[in-house]
């Protein structure tokens, strides 16, 4: 029997306005239906409108298109029978570990004397007995998570949101807390029938959720809904998790690991937001291994988010020091000639890599016919809107400034706030 959907959203799309009359596209055409008793992850690099997808389920953000639907009724406003874990504990550093999770219910008016029997009955079922009285400052990070944990489920809600919740947690705690959430939805006990958890972490989504669903950015739209059939408890280890852990890996790269894309009027890339740090020791990392490297292996060795690695590798192959097919990345003879040169001469060989992006060939033109050659910031951030609508101005400014402070391509006067060469 097809069980009707907890939560869905329909056509859900969003449109922010931004300063310089800018618009981006956060979400299109999203359908995602939440079953009864179901863990759903999502996963997608940065910007592709996964915290905008939590605050439009949750209520909090509006939708420009499509509706939210609660058990087959169409929902406006607050959904109430949802909380939301969040990536940064956001505890109330000057109330205990029991007020923290009181003031949940406080806020809702209940008597005194329910509120402290729930909030007795949740410190239990998460494993803060003994704690109540300790304050945020006195607890580690996976104690802090657990007082996160507790009071979004002391209000006994049916949707339990989760906003990267484990991410700012050692290795260890977090899969310690990843067990306990699952041993904690799995008995049924209460009100939570379903989990809905943003995630960076492939092998996370792959051990805690019955679907994966996979974001693709520019805008926000899903690309793939898989249903995990792995039965539960599930081992890292075996062939059946590390081949839907590729599958992910692979899907994952191909949608978003194509860099950014060009605009169809101005062609011309935007610039990916890392460092030239970033990106030297992503050549330094591929020197060492004196062979091509697959993205993924070297997200696991240095212990960075797969999708940081494919924004790094991506930025290096812009520049045209790496080449990357498919997952698979080796130097180019211009990154191994970067890597042999001095401080002197790598400074060099960035200014022309520099020079071959269209974008900032395209802003040493504009600083050339600018009077006396200084171009002000404000015009250069307008001028940056205009070129790349899709995309965020200032931060486009700060990684061309970054990026050309390196090979000493432009200069930014603090005092006139101007551009130079």
């Amino acid at each position: 029997m097809h069980l009707q959907p907890l939560y869905e959203l329909k056509n859900v799309g969003k449109t922010f306005t931004l300063p310089h009359n800018q618009t981006i596209n956060a979400l299109k055409d999203i359908n995602l239906a939440i079953a009864p008793g179901e863990i759903v992850a999502l996963i997608g690099p940065s910007g592709c409108g996964k915290s905008t997808f939590l605050r439009i389920l949750s209520g909090l953000e509006t939708p420009t298109e499509g509706a939210v639907f609660y058990k087959g009724k169409e929902k406006k406003g607050i959904l109430h029978d949802c909380s939301m874990v969040f990536q940064s504990f956001a505890l109330y550093p000057w109330l205990t570990v029991k007020q923290n999770i009181s003031v949940v219910l406080e806020a809702l008016f209940w008597p005194e004397e329910k509120i402290r029997k729930e909030v007795e009955k949740i410190i239990d079922t998460v494993g803060l007995k003994g704690f109540e009285e300790s304050y945020p400052k006195e607890l580690s990070g996976g104690m802090k998570q657990k007082v996160g944990i507790a009071r979004a489920l002391v209000r006994n809600p049916s949707l339990l949101l989760m906003d990267e919740p484990f991410s700012a947690l050692d290795a260890f705690t977090a899969e310690s807390l990843r067990a306990e959430v699952l041993e904690i939805w799995s008995k049924r006990g209460s009100n939570l029938s379903s989990v809905l958890l943003v995630s960076h972490e492939i092998q996370e989504v792959v051990y805690m959720a019955d679907r994966i669903v996979v974001l693709g950015a520019n805008p926000g739209h899903i690309v793939l809904n898989l249903e995990n059939k792995l039965p539960r408890p599930r081992d890292y280890r075996a062939n059946a998790f590390l081949d839907l852990v590729n599958l992910i890996h692979a899907t994952y790269y191909k949608t978003n690991g194509n860099g950014s894309k060009k605009h169809l009027k101005t062609g011309i890339f935007p610039l990916l937001p890392v460092s030239h740090d970033e990106i030297l020791g992503f050549l330094n990392y591929l020197n060492r291994k004196k062979e091509p490297s697959d993205l993924s292996k070297i997200g696991k060795e240095s212990h960075q988010h797969f999708e940081r690695v494919i924004l790094v590798g991506k930025a290096a192959e812009q520049l045209k020091l790496v080449q990357i097919s498919e997952e698979t990345v080796l130097l180019t003879e211009a990154g191994r000639s970067y890597l042999k040169a001095d401080d002197t001469n790598k400074r060099l060989i960035w200014n022309e890599r520099l020079l071959a992006i269209p974008l900032f060939s395209t802003v040493s033109d504009w600083i050339k016919k600018a009077p006396e050659g200084l171009l002000p910031k404000e015009e250069l951030l307008e001028k940056l809107a205009r070129q790349l609508p899709e995309e965020d101005a200032d931060l486009q400014m700060k990684t061309l400034l970054r990026w050309s402070r390196y090979g000493n391509l432009f200069k930014a006067h603090r005092k006139t706030k101007t551009i130079s060469l």
